[in-house]
């Protein structure tokens, strides 16, 4: 059960994580393993940390597309200084060199970790392992913060630990560090307090360490202070510790497969993300924690009620229904439901025939395609028309319904369309009311969300919008009547903004004598023509 944190609390735990990571970093330099790197880069040990801190956030936001006042000013502020200039480039409207600085810095080795693994190698400690976990905490600080639980950290901390991982490697056997299991179980039991203090113990002696950056600051050279303290002989790593790092030592291929667990929580955190749709993610929720209740239920022998699996969406186009669809049938591969966990999408040209026999095979193979995952039915409404006699539509829809009968254990289906007309296609046969009891209506986007959805669309593409343009976008969307908001087509309509601007976009900065980044990335009032 993951604990709910609030932001100010979240702020005071970076906080403190970032002044464990300052301390770490004083170590470097009081025994000077940093001298050689500060000579070679002309930035204090100080500097780096910053730099390092601030830019790993920010490839956390671009990655995540949270690219928001609040998220860049949490990372702006955790550091002691802001090396990245990240409050006035939000100021100024632009990110574009704040982000191209970041992946850049990223892309040379982790000089921090490289030389922390070269001084526990040398002293047989684990100061490795407690700098990551530190810089752990301050991501999933950011990743919780307005209570988001945002699922993409999980995948952002798996690639980076990929990337670095080798650094954490302790070939001291008596003081091991982190991996994947680790990583995994920090992410899902929700506390930032658990086992950094763990890895203290299997780590440094902390009070010799403090002594040694005391004298260090008191002008002592670092061997002085060294020889002025007494070896404590290291613990063995206690018994918590190593059950929480059991099998630590397996080999980089295995560690890439996902625990048990980790893909259910990528899916309903990608669902999360999605932007607005408040009902969806609620219900979605609630028939998740059903499941779970259920097999919970099987476990003990207890009688079981009846579930069906199958859903109608409800909505106009471009709200998300088929994106979520696919979701589902990825939750419902990870809760046992079904086999393959795919999603085939289909329409009344997929399902009906021409002539008289063929529809029924057409379904058919169809659904047999469709075995083991979900069948996606758009605009459902179309196999039952009105007015429509002898429409071969009928045919299709009584197949259908003998076919989700016979393969009810691994089949789900899936109908979408309008709500209005999604009533009238449920009355069209008796077999579909019984069968179809989850009602997910999804609502059309207010005007800001429409603007969020651009905004990430823009960011996860490498684009930005200036404050002018987005205003004026705004003032697009408002001004439009009920009639024009329907066919716009809510996110689907956003996407086809997004290709005019970028192409309007293109037509302007061509001609240019040259093309700077910010020429290539950012997108002004002028782009937003009619």
């Amino acid at each position: 059960m993951q604990k709910s944190y609030t932001n100010q609390q979240l702020r005071r735990i970076a906080g403190d994580n970032y002044q464990l990571l300052s301390d770490y970093c004083a170590l470097l330099t009081a025994e000077g393993y940093f001298s050689k790197a500060e000579e070679i880069l002309c930035l204090s040990v100080e500097e780096v940390l910053d730099l390092y801190v601030q830019s790993l956030l920010v490839q956390f936001l671009v990655f995540g597309k949270r690219l928001h006042a609040e998220e860049v000013f949490f990372a702006a502020g955790v550091t002691r200084q802001d090396m990245l200039g990240l409050k006035e480039a939000w100021e100024a409207g632009d990110m574009t060199e704040a982000v191209t600085r970041a992946a850049k810095f990223l892309e040379t080795p982790p000089i921090l970790l490289q030389l922390f693994g070269l001084r526990d190698q040398e002293k047989e400690k684990g100061v490795t392992g407690l700098f990551f976990d530190s810089l752990l905490n301050i991501m999933i600080c950011l990743a919780y913060l307005n209570q988001v639980r945002d699922g993409q950290i999980s995948k952002f901390i798996s690639l980076y630990f990929d990337k670095v991982s080798v650094f954490l490697e302790n070939r001291q056997e008596a003081s091991r560090t982190v991996d994947g299991k680790y990583i995994f179980k920090k992410l899902c039991s929700g506390s930032l307090s658990e086992g950094c203090a763990l890895l203290r113990e299997a780590g440094e002696d902390f009070a010799s360490y403090k002594r040694k950056y005391f004298y260090y600051r008191q002008g002592v050279s670092a061997f002085a202070a060294a020889d002025a303290v007494q070896e404590q002989k290291r613990e063995e790593v206690p018994e918590a510790l190593s059950e929480l790092l059991a099998d630590a030592a397996e080999p980089p291929a295995e560690r890439k497969e996902p625990e048990a667990g980790d893909e259910l929580s990528r899916l309903t955190g990608e669902l999360e993300r999605m932007i607005g749709l408040q009902e969806v993610k609620e219900e979605i929720r609630t028939l998740v924690n059903l499941i779970k209740v259920k097999r919970m239920r099987e476990r003990y022998n207890l009688p079981q009620m009846n579930m069906s699996y199958h859903m109608v969406f409800t909505g106009s186009p471009g709200t998300g229904k088929t994106t979520v669809a696919r979701l589902v049938a990825g939750i419902y591969r990870e809760l046992g439901i079904l086999s393959r966990g795919t999603l085939t999408e289909t329409d009344r040209s997929g399902l009906v025939a021409g002539y008289v026999g063929q529809t029924a095979l057409k379904v058919k193979e169809v659904v047999e395609r469709a075995l083991g995952g979900v069948l996606f039915i758009d605009e459902a409404y179309a196999l039952a028309p009105e007015n429509a006699s002898n429409d071969f539509g009928a045919e299709a829809v009584d197949t259908l319904v003998k076919l989700m009968e016979d393969h009810r254990d691994d089949l789900v289906v899936i109908v979408a369309g309008y709500t209005e007309e999604m009533q009238r296609f449920l009355k069209a046969n008796t077999g579909l009311h019984s069968r179809f009891n989850k009602f997910i209506t999804f609502s059309d986007y207010t005007d800001e969300e429409l603007l969020l959805i651009l905004d990430s669309m823009a960011a996860e593409t490498g684009f930005c919008l200036t404050e002018a343009a987005r205003k004026r976008i705004a003032e697009r969307l408002a001004g439009m009547s009920a009639g024009e908001k329907k066919s716009f087509g809510n996110a689907r309509g956003i996407r086809n903004l997004f290709e005019r601007l970028v192409s309007n976009q293109a037509n302007r900065i061509i001609g240019y004598t040259s093309q700077s980044v910010k020429d290539i990335t950012v997108i002004t009032e002028e782009d937003v023509v009619q």
